[in-house]
């Protein structure tokens, strides 16, 4: 693990002396990592921007207004917000062993939106657009999700044949699935599974529900 041994290394030098805030910007990394500097007198805390990163020119523009998960005791309870906030950002204070479901839930929303666009690049190409096309339709569509999300939030953003209760859909889908990627179908179900609650919370009709519920159970349907 790269910051405890970065801290470690620090504290064999005697980098480290009371009074000084270390911070770590890991989402996933305990602050615990940073107890060489804590027992050399140090007030360690974490400071995570829940943003991605691809390149240093987009986290440049894309850092301020960025939402930022804080843990730490001591001038970091002042020193932390008021970091946040010169970045014109938002915050949460997280609590201890927080950190996986947190981090996860980031990966959840922003790593596999990537794996899940490129899914989709994928099965558009084998449809018959050239890789080119399929990530420039694709773009167009996930911005739109996106606008979705943050006008009117969940679980009215929701849009498909599972908002809809199109049954009849979903199989086609598991049926060109299973006999074209079928590496892909019981992702598609897993999927599918997990957005049955979002339907249901839409006032989805209980007999279209039952049937798409049906359609995507762990087995693969006899048809």
């Amino acid at each position: 693990m790269a910051i405890a041994a970065c801290c470690q290394a620090v504290a064999q030098v005697g980098g480290w002396r009371n009074g000084q805030g270390v911070v770590h910007c890991s989402g996933a990394v305990e602050v615990s990592a940073l107890a060489p500097a804590q027992v050399a007198g140090a007030v360690i805390g974490g400071f995570h921007p829940l943003q991605a990163f691809a390149t240093v020119e987009a986290a440049l523009t894309v850092l301020p207004g960025s939402f930022f998960a804080l843990e730490g005791a001591g001038p970091l309870t002042a020193w932390l917000p008021a970091l946040a906030q010169s970045l014109n950002g938002t915050w949460q204070w997280l609590a201890p062993g927080a950190r996986p479901l947190y981090h996860a839930g980031a990966v959840f929303a922003s790593n596999y939106v990537v794996t899940l666009f490129s899914i989709g690049v994928r099965l558009l190409a084998e449809a018959g657009l050239t890789p080119a096309q399929a990530s420039s339709a694709l773009l167009s569509l996930t911005e739109g999700a996106v606008h979705n999300l943050a006008a009117v939030g969940l679980p009215g953003a929701l849009t498909g044949p599972i908002r809809r209760g199109d049954a009849d859909t979903v199989i086609r889908h598991l049926d060109a699935l299973d006999a074209t990627a079928p590496d892909l179908s019981s992702l598609y179900r897993a999927l599918a599974r997990q957005t049955l609650p979002l339907a249901q919370s839409l006032n989805l009709d209980p007999q279209a529900l039952d049937a798409v519920t049906h359609a995507v159970r762990t087995e693969i349907p006899t048809r």
